[in-house]
């Protein structure tokens, strides 16, 4: 006899439980089944004799056994004890799986996980392949999975395959044998799939990757998702979940679609987009956003010690463990015009010359959005200094009892007015230095003073530029919602402080930067001293201009720069990032530079640059180097042209093409946009015309 025998009904092999095929009604409700005549070896499984049992015995208790019976061994039609939804297999009996068709599938193995193929112990208990993760298995990996196998629980995420599981998962067979079941079961479910990936549905996961969900909301799906664990206040309809109210609200903050859009896309009305507009930000307000922004979702101790920069710390806390460093400056949201004339006139702001409201974002030196307040409105009673003094005066979200007398402050010159308040209330203010009235280049010491401080300033300008991401607050917003905009703002503030990076990251190097910059701020410019005193800027005869063609051998004693030397320089990357720009402008015909040699001054440099601003402005930059290979010094004529706490953007665009650009010819191209567009100031004389309208010979 053979050694191994599968049941004749369920097609499994069960050594230890086989049981033959003894009885009369048991040997024709087999035949029925299995729709030929039994052979000799034919054994059914425990399991599946079990089961007839208790279903023979369920049809006793209904005094139908004997109908039941009848129809079971005499009727030749299709009727069958079968059950096509997979929640009641385990109370009827399947059709045998004889249908084979070429479709890869997994092994069937209770023991053994069909991801990673480990055994089920007590300590990695297997589970049950839920009804998502097989449709989602089929449809992205073609691979059949049976309802009875078995995975490890890590493998699963919201009764999903993780990413990482669902490449790993294979085939075991390259054909499966399957029933009637399993048919329809598979094909009612790829049909309620593709029913709805047609419209954006967040409840189902099938429906869109995780590029779609950053896309439209800004979030990676698992991010989504984290978010959407936070809410516990917003209530499911019968109309949209949860899910899709969150969904609606960051795709219209993300995207700044209108409402009959987002209705088209989600298949709702569009009164149903507005109010699931409403319900997620009230949900997000209350849930999510008091967690993640504002001065009391985190400590004062937290805040110094997780966001504030080893540059800033250095510079002006004299490395002071406990004083904490903001950042606060005022940003645009630009509005409609208002039909209400007291409002239109409170929110028209003269500096931009059109109706908004100003938002005041304080945030860390590594960019962590500390708070948001206002928004405010922009008339010129509401400028960044009246803003900052009604803040501390009504202690807004009680600001007063979180920052501390040894704090600073670091704002703009549209702060100049509230400086004097602030340093009365105990904080210290860092803010650039002003142009005298009269003056046309600051002097050295105010010129390095205020790069330290534009070197820690500038997070706040990337976290408005950030937000502005969500193209809602870069468009004109719709006035009505002007009520919520504050929440709206908040909303995305802390999205960012949740699920975004640092925009200013710690390295090792930080600290010996902040302290090079603090020596060479008390130095002085040699070079514009030597300019100054010796009138090179106003003398032409003692240059030489350099043949454009032969740049590389007249200069052949000029520095060699590496990208890390400039950036050592530079003592930054702003300016790094606008050489090139001012390289292309100012190349030739033969896409050189145009600079003179000093004939009296042994290595130095003249050249002139063309400001990008103005046409009628230029500036002139002296760049003197050494026998040996250093950079000695610089001067330009520019504003801030004077410091030595790095360079102004004109010097460094000299020094990277002289010293690294014509040296790794890197020749940057940029498409030329002035033969796309007309220019009214060009128009040809009359001569032109008239030649141009004499007919042909």
């Amino acid at each position: 006899m053979a050694k191994e025998f599968k049941c004749v009904v369920c097609g499994r092999c069960h050594l230890k439980s086989r049981r033959k095929i003894t009885t009369k009604a048991l040997k024709q409700f087999v035949r029925k089944r299995i729709e030929r005549n039994l052979e000799e070896n034919d054994v059914i499984c425990e399991k599946c004799r079990s089961i007839y049992r208790k279903t023979l015995k369920k049809v006793n208790n209904e005094q139908k056994v004997s109908n039941c019976l009848s129809e079971c061994i005499t009727d030749d039609s299709d009727s069958e004890f079968v059950i096509n939804t997979e929640e009641a297999v385990s109370t009827k009996i399947l059709s045998p799986k004889q249908i084979e068709l070429n479709i890869s599938s997994t092994h069937t193995s209770h023991r053994f996980c069909i991801v990673c193929k480990k055994e089920g112990t007590s300590r990695n208990k297997l589970c049950k392949v839920p009804l998502q993760a097989r449709t989602q298995a089929f449809i992205k990996n073609a691979v059949f999975i049976d309802g009875n196998t078995r995975c490890c629980k890590h493998h699963l995420s919201e009764q999903l395959f993780d990413d990482t599981s669902l490449q790993a998962l294979t085939a075991k067979y390259t054909t499966t044998y399957m029933n009637r079941s399993d048919i329809t079961s598979l094909l009612e479910n790829v049909r309620k799939t593709l029913a709805t990936s047609h419209i954006l549905n967040f409840d189902n996961p099938l429906s869109l990757s995780d590029g779609d969900y950053y896309n439209l909301t800004g979030l990676s799906k698992q991010q989504f998702n984290e978010l959407s664990s936070y809410i516990v206040s917003a209530r499911q309809t019968n109309v949209r979940s949860v899910r899709t109210c969150i969904a609606v609200l960051l795709t219209k903050l993300r995207t700044g679609l209108p409402n009959h859009i987002l209705g088209t896309i989600f298949s709702l009305a569009k009164s149903q987009v507005q109010r699931c507009i409403h319900s997620a930000r009230v949900s997000l307000m209350q849930d999510f956003v008091p967690h993640f922004i504002g001065f009391q979702h985190i400590s004062h101790e937290d805040f110094v010690r997780n966001h504030t920069t080893p540059i800033a710390k250095t510079l002006f806390a004299n490395d002071s463990e406990d004083a904490a460093i903001i950042v606060m400056d005022g940003t645009y949201i630009y509005l409609q015009k208002s039909a209400d004339y007291e409002f239109q006139r409170l929110s028209y702001s003269l500096h931009k010359n059109r109706p908004l409201v100003k938002p005041m974002v304080i945030v860390g030196t590594d960019g962590y959005i500390l708070s948001v307040l206002g928004p405010y409105f922009a008339n010129g009673k509401n400028n960044d200094a009246a803003i900052t003094k009604h803040m501390i005066s009504v202690n807004a979200e009680g600001m007063n009892e979180w920052l501390e007398t040894s704090d600073v402050c670091v704002v703009d010159r549209g702060f100049r007015d509230v400086v004097d308040f602030l340093r009365e209330q105990g904080y210290n203010v860092e803010m650039p230095v002003y142009l005298k009235k009269g003056s046309k280049q600051h002097p050295v010491e105010e010129a390095n003073a205020s790069r330290l401080v534009t070197k820690v300033r500038w997070v706040v300008e990337s976290v408005n530029a950030r937000v502005k991401q969500w193209r809602f607050f870069d468009k004109v917003v719709s006035n009505h919602f002007i009520p919520i905009i504050g929440d709206l703002l908040r909303i995305v503030c802390a999205v960012c402080n949740k699920f975004r990076p640092p925009l200013a990251g710690t390295h090792p190097e930080d600290k010996s930067i902040a302290e090079a910059m603090l020596e060479k701020c008390k130095k002085g410019n040699a070079i514009q001293k030597m300019v100054t005193e010796e009138g090179l800027l106003t003398k032409r005869t003692i240059y030489k201009l350099v043949d454009a063609s032969n740049v590389l051998d007249e200069l052949a004693d000029f520095p060699v720069l590496s990208m890390d030397k400039l950036r050592e320089i530079t003592m930054g990357v702003y300016q790094l990032k606008q050489a090139p720009n001012y390289v292309r402008e100012h190349e030739g015909e033969d896409g050189k530079f145009e600079l003179y040699v000093c004939k009296i001054k042994a290595n130095l440099l003249k050249i002139k640059i063309q400001s990008r601003h103005s046409n009628k402005l230029s500036h002139t930059v002296f760049i003197s180097y050494s026998d040996e290979g250093d950079i000695e010094g610089w001067y330009c004529t520019c504003k801030s042209g004077a410091r030595v706490v790095g360079c102004c953007a004109h010097v460094a665009s000299v020094l990277w093409y002289l010293g690294y650009q014509r040296l790794e010819q890197q020749s940057g191209s940029r498409r030329d946009f002035k033969t796309s567009v007309l220019d009214a100031s060009h128009i040809p004389s009359s001569d032109e015309s008239d030649c141009d309208s004499l007919p042909e010979e």
